[in-house]
């Protein structure tokens, strides 16, 4: 099948789709006057959260510009258009391991762990049709761990390619997002009946990826931010993909594997995927997850075992976890001809 082929076939199953509106969590009492709003506003905030993750494991959020501002968030989608814009060759010298560096079309494959639900629309045995950068926390030289799993440096493009104030304007988003994930946090622990700062000890420097796949994702929660193309799609507790259409000064929340063991299946960490519904316009997205540190041991929180329930999962080494699922899905495919010059939002691209 040809891509032009493909993309077509996308589209239309795209559109077939029932549509399905995402709950819009004005989380304003966190941020903007905390004290002042009250303990009654910011209640209201997680259980309205708490609703959404019960029945979708996604939701989106408003009013959260006094931690991440806007033009944060619309400039670091510029940012990625500059950066996938540049020759196959070139972003391939970027390549590295672990949640750090590029990686090609073809060489992440989640339909080897979600086979049954239709992960991708193209060939089950080829690699997903999208291409990626993954950049993690800067890790020093003197880190005692550097160069160790999980700690190996950030592949970052030479600003001769993006601009001088490529990495800069990355790295700064990074922090506004990991600021904004902290006030999430706050949010879960109070929609779980927890202390406020119950995860905070727990959570690990966060991931950024720009340009990803479909699955659900490993660890705690993701923020993503992501283009006006739409394309996200959720599959729901019925068993049916649903179309998700993007909502302008929104960010989309969903939780993961972690918190879904967390929380003993109380909250769902939801399958899903997105295509780019527009034959004639790339779709962007960057996830922003924020996931257990790796010798986090998750189990259920006492707040989520009723009496006479036992845990559905035993303790889990986040680490272990996250590494069988890189395992599990990435792959250095050997008929890579990245002759997708400069296009990451062709066919088929899963979040």
């Amino acid at each position: 099948m040809t891509d032009a082929t493909e993309q077509a076939a996308a589209v239309l199953l795209h559109d077939a789709l029932p549509q399905h509106a995402l709950p819009v969590i004005d989380i304003s009492p966190f941020i903007t006057n905390p004290e002042a709003d009250g303990e009654a506003a910011k209640k209201k905030v997680a259980r309205a959260v708490h609703d959404a993750c019960v029945e979708a494991g996604f939701f989106l959020i408003s009013n959260y510009q006094g931690v991440l501002p806007q033009d944060k968030v619309d400039g670091l989608l510029q940012l990625m258009r500059r950066f996938f814009s540049l020759s196959p060759a070139y972003k391939r010298q970027l390549k590295g391991t672990y949640g750090r560096g590029y990686f090609a079309y073809g060489e992440e494959n989640l339909s080897t762990i979600y086979p049954e639900h239709n992960v991708n629309f193209e060939d089950k045995d080829l690699g997903d049709y999208k291409e990626g950068l993954d950049i993690g926390p800067e890790v020093p030289t003197t880190d005692p761990h550097y160069g160790e799993l999980f700690h190996t440096p950030n592949q970052w493009p030479d600003p001769a390619s993006v601009g001088e104030e490529w990495k800069a304007q990355v790295l700064e988003y990074f922090e506004l997002a990991s600021r904004l994930g902290h006030v999430l946090n706050r949010i879960f622990a109070l929609s779980l009946g927890l202390p406020e700062n119950w995860f905070e000890d727990r959570i690990c420097p966060p991931l950024t990826r720009m340009g990803c796949g479909a699955h659900s994702d490993y660890g705690c929660c993701a923020i993503l931010a992501q283009d006006d193309a739409g394309g996200l799609e959720l599959y729901d507790r019925k068993g049916q993909w649903v179309a998700v259409k993007p909502v302008p000064q929104t960010l989309v929340i969903n939780i993961g594997d972690m918190m879904q063991r967390w929380t003993n299946d109380r909250y769902k960490s939801t399958l899903h995927r997105v295509i780019n519904p527009s034959t004639g316009k790339h779709r962007f997205s960057s996830p922003f997850f924020f996931e257990p540190g790796v010798d986090c041991m998750v189990e259920c929180v006492p707040t989520c075992l009723a009496e006479g329930e036992s845990p559905r999962y035993p303790p889990t080494r986040f680490g272990d976890h996250l590494l069988n699922m890189y395992n599990s899905t990435f792959y250095v495919n050997p008929t890579d001809q990245s002759g997708h010059d400069g296009d990451p939002g062709a066919s088929t691209v899963l979040p």
